[in-house]
């Protein structure tokens, strides 16, 4: 998504089948289609096209398509217009529709561009204010794309009152188009083509053409030889004193950065932790909890317990891993399956798409066993409310997480979930497959750690979107993104990958829309909008070097006692 993007609309692929040129689905060529027609058409035209971001989500679940637009305005489908409100928006429609017409009929990109006209419903032609944007494009009811006649009566009902009568149908194949497009012919044949076919040139001008080439290859070459020529001039001395500012403050930096550097040689980790905290990010594993009212007392004396203090290496009861362990839950939405977390004893929140059409609804989870759900409620259609419901049994055992502000750009967070990927290779989830009930309690939820990369503020939705770069991938929809005190921050929803690059935005729903979700349904929670004021774990206070034995007969040196360095506060 390039630029200022606004949300749009999103509906899923059920029911709908997207149409393919060459095999590909043209959905996914956007920013093909988006290049073609800015440099044809113009960017006028360009901006007729909605831009769709996928999300394939939980495998069985059906994929949906989030629609998004740099145009401003309201938003309206423009078959509910009054006409005489709807005409401004009509006209220009007719006008981009005519501009594209040519390139519909070309040669090589005429079959993609014209079959991006494929429209699912007369409610995919809207109106942003007097600007027409299309929405739902490169889809078509299912069954629509082999009857003919059906697709011609379809294209009447969205598109076919506004196209000039030279616009051909969108077809649905490449043989398709060219079965009822004819053509414009090439503007001129290749310049190849035109040497063969032209008698009156002499050929032993084509022979000689490559001497003369190589012959001024040559003399350029021993000219680059001659001093002085590939000496770079001396450029005047016009930078501003703004540039040269900017200049010696990044020196500045660079220099700060590395005396950091050189004195970090000198510290032991303890030490490090304190006095560079930006050189060596904070381990969640090696942090303590604050307090967590809901828990049991057993559990809220974590790491002050005896026990602990007897064993530095057992594992924290309290610690964020086993938080997150008791807080997330699996979804098994009929064949499909996605992740959950508890918001109360006997309530999970989840995706809504991850439960969408589920013919039934189960959760698993190592404090949950294996329990069957209810749907509560769900988030509106076609927003960014995203959000599901679940009513458990209330003695399922489910440990409640805490929510928090979405939180800043590089705030520590977690995901949590159980992503398809992981599953596909987990024993465990192998044995509930096959009907061990039992196994859901051995469930273990994958956790991986990033930071916040950006936040973006939808205020119509009152969402906040939390980039970040936790590892997620399908089966963590509706998954807890949490920070370092284990407090939800995000829902995780979907991620986008770059086509010319090897990078995949990953997106959660921030809980600022979670919260106003659950008041909606009735369930008031009090956001912890503390500072996550991390504490050093015991344990890692208590590796400190030993001392080696003494010789016999002789004491052991001592070593004065310092106490253990505490890392700052995560802000």
């Amino acid at each position: 998504m390039t630029g200022s993007m606004r949300f749009v609309a999103s509906r899923t692929l059920a029911g709908l089948d997207p149409i393919r040129i060459d095999d590909r689905i043209i959905l996914e060529d956007y920013e093909r289609l988006r290049r073609l027609v800015l440099t044809r058409c113009g960017a006028s035209v360009a901006d007729l096209f909605a831009e769709p971001v996928i999300s394939r989500s939980n495998g069985a679940a059906p994929a949906r398509v989030d629609w998004y637009t740099h145009l401003d305005g309201p938003i309206r489908p423009l078959a509910e217009l009054d006409p005489a409100v709807a005409e401004p928006a009509a006209q220009r429609l007719r006008s981009a529709l005519a501009a594209l017409t040519p390139l519909l009929r070309d040669r090589e990109v005429g079959a993609f561009a014209a079959a991006c006209l494929n429209l699912a419903s007369p409610l995919a032609v809207l109106a942003v204010g007097d600007t027409p944007l299309l929405v739902d494009w490169g889809l078509l009811p299912q069954g629509l794309a082999a009857d003919d006649r059906a697709r011609g009566r379809h294209f009447a009902s969205t598109l076919g009152a506004f196209a000039p009568a030279a616009m051909p149908s969108p077809p649905t194949s490449r043989d398709d188009w060219a079965a009822h497009v004819e053509p414009f012919p090439a503007a001129d044949p290749p310049v190849s083509r035109r040497l063969r076919r032209s008698p009156a040139w002499p050929r032993r001008r084509v022979v000689t053409a490559p001497v003369v080439a190589t012959t001024v290859a040559g003399l350029l070459l021993a000219l680059s030889f001659v001093p002085g020529v590939l000496v770079f001039p001396v450029l005047p001395q016009s930078v501003s004193a703004e540039s040269r500012t900017l200049q010696t403050a990044w020196l500045d930096g660079l220099r700060r950065r590395r005396d950091a550097l050189v004195a970090s040689e000198r510290f032991d980790c303890p030490r490090l932790r304190t006095e560079l905290p930006t050189l060596v990010p904070q381990s969640p594993a090696s942090v303590r909890l604050p307090t967590d009212p809901a828990a049991p007392p057993q559990a809220r004396t974590g790491l002050e317990a005896p026990a602990a203090q007897a064993n530095p290496g057992a594992r924290p009861a309290d610690g964020l891993t086993d938080r997150l362990e008791r807080g997330t839950v699996l979804i098994l939405a009929g064949n499909a399956t996605g992740s959950g977390f508890f918001v109360a004893d006997d309530l999970v929140v989840t995706n809504r798409h991850v439960v969408e059409g589920a013919p039934s609804l189960l959760i698993a989870g190592r404090h949950a066993g294996l329990v069957p759900a209810t749907l509560v409620r769900v988030g509106d259609e076609g927003t960014l409310t995203d959000f599901a419901l679940l009513r458990l049994p209330s003695q399922s055992g489910g440990r409640a997480l805490s929510v928090a502000p979405p939180g800043r750009p590089l705030t520590p967070v977690v995901a949590s979930g159980f992503p398809g990927l992981h599953l596909g290779t987990d024993p465990i989830f192998a044995r509930l497959r096959e009907g061990d009930a039992g196994a859901s309690r051995d469930l273990v939820p994958v956790l991986q750690s990033g930071v916040v990369n950006h936040l973006q503020r939808y205020e119509a939705e009152a969402v906040t979107l939390v980039l970040h770069s936790a590892e997620i991938a399908p089966g963590n929809s509706g998954g807890p993104l949490v920070d370092y005190c284990g407090r939800v921050v995000g829902v995780n929803t979907f991620g986008r990958t770059d086509e010319q690059m090897p990078v995949t935005a990953r997106y959660a729903l921030g809980s600022d829309g979670l919260l106003a979700f659950l008041t909606k349904a009735g369930i008031a929670i009090t956001p912890d909008t503390r500072a996550c004021d991390l504490q050093a774990s015991p344990r890692v206070a208590a590796a400190a070097p030993v001392e080696p034995a003494a010789p016999t007969g002789q004491a052991a040196p001592r070593t004065p006692a310092r106490p253990p360095a505490v890392p700052p506060s995560a802000r």
